[in-house]
């Protein structure tokens, strides 16, 4: 998936496209997502389970974002669907293209808001936080020939064992009706690949970052109306946790390092009427200049949220303002007076005549 060119405008004017949401290919997402529920009866007349078609979802969802309309609910569902077929990787890429979108489109994206009403689009994030916290319950945490075991279905054998010990004569009929047991689970998990609880480490801390990233952008435009997506990244922390013990009890030796959060970052390439991409998570360091902006401008967030009477914010803020200024642009900011700022130019060398793109 190309993020660049799936963040780029659609049309100048109309920069992400039009909404869509009564045209065929909504309905035809809508129908590739539904499925069946197989628990449920089905009374008289038995028919085929409808499976959902989760890589048709993903390709529809991506011609959509790359050519027609810029969406909410579009990489909603497209994060969701990257879940389905790919994991916890795949979900962390749909959330790099969220909060992409969101950092650089919030004003027109659809829905649209009604005013100063975003609920129509709050509405749509607050069930991706659900719905994510499901998924990430229902990821492998085994992989093995002996079973492939969630996290839903170690603590359903944790709470069957809890049951077993409350009820010891009914232990025979508790375990009869059971799906997993923990002596199958440990069985299974002895028996999985040491690279599957690593790169499941791996691909929890970079979800994490990416729902973090997420959340920052929103809080920035919603502040109070911001969806929380705390519960995803519990769920998150509790399987990266699980995974790394698992990982150090398999003797695994190269478990990756913890990742901080990815900016929203434009490349030389992108346009400059929006943020054009979304930077792969750091592992360590600033390795760019639009990084380090973007940096500045997260703290200024965070402390207007956790320390609102902080100078910080305000002081961040105008240093990310500055960033994007040359040193002629800077000085005509800060400095009124026109005399002395021709003596601070004299003294440091600059050309009055600098243009204003120029640094």
């Amino acid at each position: 998936m190309n993020l660049d060119e799936l963040l780029r405008p659609l049309d100048g004017e109309a920069p992400c496209g039009s909404d869509m949401m009564f045209s065929v290919e909504f309905d035809q997402i809508n129908e590739a997502r539904r499925f069946d529920d197989p628990s449920l009866a089905q009374g008289e007349w038995i028919a085929e389970h409808k499976e959902a078609d989760w890589a048709r979802v993903v390709r529809l969802c991506e011609d959509l974002l790359y050519g027609r309309t810029k969406d909410v609910r579009v990489a909603v569902w497209m994060v969701e669907a990257l879940a389905k077929t790919r994991g916890l990787a795949g979900m962390a890429e749909g959330f790099r293209v969220l909060a992409g979108l969101c950092e650089a489109y919030w004003q027109h994206l659809h829905p649209q808001a009604e005013g100063d009403d975003m609920e129509p689009r709050i509405g749509n994030l607050e069930w991706l936080a659900n719905r994510a916290t499901r998924l990430v319950r229902g990821f492998l945490l085994t992989c093995s020939p002996k079973g492939n075991y969630s996290t839903i279905d170690f603590e359903s054998a944790r709470a069957l064992a809890q049951s077993v010990e409350r009820n010891p004569g009914q232990s025979d009929e508790l375990v009869l009706g059971a799906r997993v047991t923990l002596v199958q689970f440990e069985a299974a998990r002895r028996e999985t690949a040491s690279q599957h609880f690593v790169d499941g480490v791996r691909d929890a801390e970079l979800a994490s970052a990416q729902v973090r990233l997420l959340q920052m952008v929103l809080d920035r435009f919603l502040g109070r109306e911001s969806p929380s997506f705390a519960a995803v990244l519990d769920v998150l922390d509790d399987f990266r946790l699980r995974m790394k013990r698992y990982a150090g009890e398999a003797g695994a030796t190269d478990a990756p390092a913890e990742v901080a959060p990815a900016p929203v970052a434009g490349r030389a390439s992108a346009p400059t009427s929006a943020v054009s991409g979304v930077a792969t998570p750091a592992v360590a360091g600033i390795w760019s200049r639009a990084q380090a902006i973007r940096q500045l401008q997260e703290i200024a967030a965070f402390f207007r949220q956790t320390e609102p009477h902080s100078p910080v914010a305000y002081l961040a803020d105008k240093a990310a303002r500055w960033g994007s200024m040359s040193l002629h642009e800077w000085l005509r900011a800060v400095v009124k007076d026109d005399g002395a700022l021709l003596r601070v130019e004299e003294l440091l060398g600059v050309d009055p005549g600098v243009g204003e793109s120029g640094h």
